[in-house]
Order: C-alpha cells, then structure tokens, then sequence
C-alpha cells in the first residue's frame, strides 16, 4: 500500500499513509460501535430505576435514530467541510452523550437520559459514521468493499469491548453505580475519540483533470432506486436492531430455562458472554460480506446474508440449547452487519464515488426508522408476552428479511444495465 496525499484545504505536515488512516477510522468506529452493547445496561437500569423494557429500549433507539438523521445531514457536507472538522465534531457530541446520561442517571431522569445518550449521542454516531466510511472507501477505491468492511468492523469490535471490557470493569470499579460508570466511559470517549480524529484526513479528489468520469458517475438513477435501497436498509436493520437492543435478555431466558439453578449473576454473565459473541459475528460480517462482494457481487451477496439469515430466525424458536441459540443469534447479527458492511460499496457502484456520500446518508435514514420502530416493539413484547415474546420476534424478523432478500433481487438487471458487468469494484471504474 502506498502513501497518498490528502486535498490542499487537509494538507498534514506531513503526507499521510492510508493505512494509518485505516486504523484510526477503525479505532473511531469502535468507539461509536459500543452503542450496539446498549443491553448491557438494560436489565441494571430496570432493576436501578424500575423503568420498563420498552422505555430502556427506546434511548437505544434514539440513538439509532439519531445516527440516520444526522448520517443524512451529514452526507453532503463530508466532501464540502473535510473530514477531520466532522469526526472531531462526532467525537465531542458521542462524548457529551455519556456525559449528559451520566447526570441523567444521577438525577434518576429518563427523559434527560432520552437526550443525552439518545439525542446527543445519536448525532455524534451518525456524524462519525458516514463520515468514516466514506473517507476510508475514498482512501482505497482499489479494495473498496474490504476497505469499507474493515472499518464498518470496528463498529461490531466496539460493543464486544464494551459488554466484556469496558463496562464490567467500570461496574465493578465504581460499586455498580451506573451514573460513575457512564461518566468514566464518557471521560475516556472524549479522550480517545479525538486522538482517532486527528489521524484521519480527506481522501484524495475521485477525478482527475483530462481522465474521462467512469460509468457509475455519469448515471442519474431514479428516485425509485433510492426507495428500494431505503427499504432494504430499513427491514434488515429492523431484524438486526430489535434483536441486539434485547439479546441479552433472551439469551438469559434459554439459559434459565435450561439450567433453572443458574443465579441472577451468572445469567447476566451469560447474557454479556452473549452479546460478545453477537460482537464478534457482526464486526466478522461486516468484513466478511464486504469482502466476498468484491467477488461474488454485492447482490449476490445481499441474497445470501438475507436468505440465510431469515432461515436462522425461522430455525430459533425451536432451539433450546443456549449453544446453538447463541450462536444462531451470532450468525443473525453477523448477515445484519454485513449488510452495513456491503452497502456504502454498492451505492458507490451505483452512484459513483462523489455521490457516495449524500445517497449514504439518506439511505442510512432507514437505519433510524427501524430504530424507532424495532427496540421498543421488541421491549413491548417481552414486558406484555414474556412466554411468547421470542418466538413472535423471531417469525417477524424471518419475514422482514424475506422481504428484503427479495427487493435486494431487483438490483441485480439495474446494475447489469448501468454498468455492463455484475456488481463487483472494478479498479477502473473509480479514477484513482
């Protein structure tokens, strides 16, 4: 891999080597990524504050909306303010997010909870995520669905750092005190967040002066096009969202069931040794996918992780081994990260690598629907059918992604149409 220089308006001292930028991209969405260990929290908070499954599940989903919102609103500035003014402006509201949560809890608050994790942290995840994925995708536009992959990873890496790592640690160092635990969390985000952004710069410009634009860029794809990709962001991240907001949860229910001696720690052990596993499928997935699409396709791809994984969510409900329950769920999460993993490379393919960025942003939108809509659904479930609650959301998440598979097959003649060949990265397709 070699150096590349960054515009003139981002110009270091001294000529950045992409693949220190790669690594910080990663370190800065592994941090974002620790969202995804929200459960974690979630039976603490209602056994702490006795607030509902469902209010729990819905400062998660704040902060996924938050996310989609401010990725659309973002999308369009990343080629205009550069990226390292967007990732320093992520780092500070992520940060902040904990920090105002951390008074929430002090003050027993769920609404300044709603705003602080939910609200401000929301913008920070999805000004630090559309930003970090469009910038490593313009630093490697020759290994652009690895590249994405890799750095999507991070943001599975995250949330396993957090349930195995971070948060035990924090909990037990401060007493169990939630509102200590989320202030040193936050305390520590505000430290490493900014030190990631510093090594992060602006791609290269994707023209070149006398070098003809290549068949992505000079498409002009219907809004329609955009509706489909919308709607196949939204209903697999519907499955994937509502799954991870209450995965510990039901993993402690087959465990129990299995071994009723089990105790309340060694079930919440469980619970967290879950959501490690669900980490790694998905930061696994994301780079897997990805990197499988520049070879097989990116519809190809998005046919396999949907139809394989609505087969694992028919197959759930019938298990009661926690092993096989578990790593079912592992493979769930892993098509769902794959699928964020696979798409900013497809869109690129369709769009071309300037538009990237503003048709990532709006399609992540979806993302934010979906976390409005799944985690407290799934939390309703689970606090008014606790008995049946897993098997409903496991059929529902079957079907949506059923759904998905099949308006995922619709791209496959637009792309053949538009580009002449499968959708694959074609080194001459992206002017270096």
């Amino acid at each position: 891999m070699h150096p590349l220089t960054s515009p003139p308006d981002t110009q270091p001292e001294a000529i950045p080597d992409r693949r220190l930028i790669l690594v910080c991209g990663i370190l800065l969405l592994a941090s974002l990524g620790s969202v995804y260990a929200w459960s974690f929290f979630t039976k603490p908070l209602c056994d702490a504050y006795g607030w509902s499954k469902m209010e729990v599940s819905a400062v998660f989903s704040l902060a996924v909306a938050g996310l989609g919102l401010s990725a659309a609103y973002t999308g369009p500035l990343v080629s205009k303010l550069g990226s390292r003014r967007l990732v320093y402006r992520s780092s500070a509201f992520f940060a902040g997010g904990y920090l105002v949560a951390a008074l929430a809890l002090q003050l027993r608050s769920l609404p300044l909870l709603c705003i602080g994790y939910g609200v401000i942290g929301g913008i920070g995840l999805g000004t630090g995520y559309v930003t970090g994925v469009t910038t490593i995708a313009g630093w490697f536009p020759d290994r652009k669905g690895f590249a994405t992959g890799l750095v999507v990873m991070g943001f599975g890496i995250g949330a396993l750092l957090m349930s195995k790592v971070i948060a035990p640690l924090a909990m037990e160092a401060t007493g169990n005190s939630l509102p200590i635990t989320f202030l040193i969390i936050g305390i520590a985000f505000s430290v490493i967040m900014p030190l990631a952004s510093r090594g992060i710069h602006s791609p290269p410009s994707t023209t070149t002066s006398g070098k003809a634009p290549s068949v992505a860029e000079t498409i002009q794809h219907g809004p329609n096009v955009q509706v489909r990709l919308w709607l196949v962001c939204f209903l697999y991240s519907l499955a994937g969202l509502g799954i991870i907001s209450l995965q510990s949860v039901l993993m402690q229910k087959v465990a129990g069931d299995a071994d009723p001696t089990l105790t309340k720690v060694a079930l919440a052990s469980i619970g967290a040794t879950l959501i490690g596993w669900t980490s790694v499928g998905n930061s696994v997935g994301r780079l897997f996918w990805a990197s499988i699409s520049d070879k097989i396709g990116r519809i190809n791809t998005f046919i396999a992780l949907l139809s394989t994984a609505s087969a694992a969510f028919l197959i759930l409900p019938h298990v009661t081994s926690p092993l096989v329950y578990g790593a079912l769920l592992a493979y769930t999460i892993a098509s769902y990260g794959g699928g964020f993993g696979t798409i900013p490379s497809l869109i690129s393919d369709l769009y071309g690598p300037k538009r990237m960025s503003a048709v990532h942003g709006k399609i992540l939108t979806g993302w934010a629907s979906a976390g409005l809509i799944a985690p407290p659904a799934f939390g309703y479930l689970m606090d008014k059918y606790p008995n049946q609650a897993a098997q409903y959301a496991f059929y529902s998440c079957a079907a949506v992604l059923f759904l998905a598979c099949l308006l995922a097959a619709t791209f496959k003649e637009l792309h053949l149409k538009t580009t002449g060949a499968p959708a694959t990265d074609r080194a001459a397709d992206v002017p270096e």
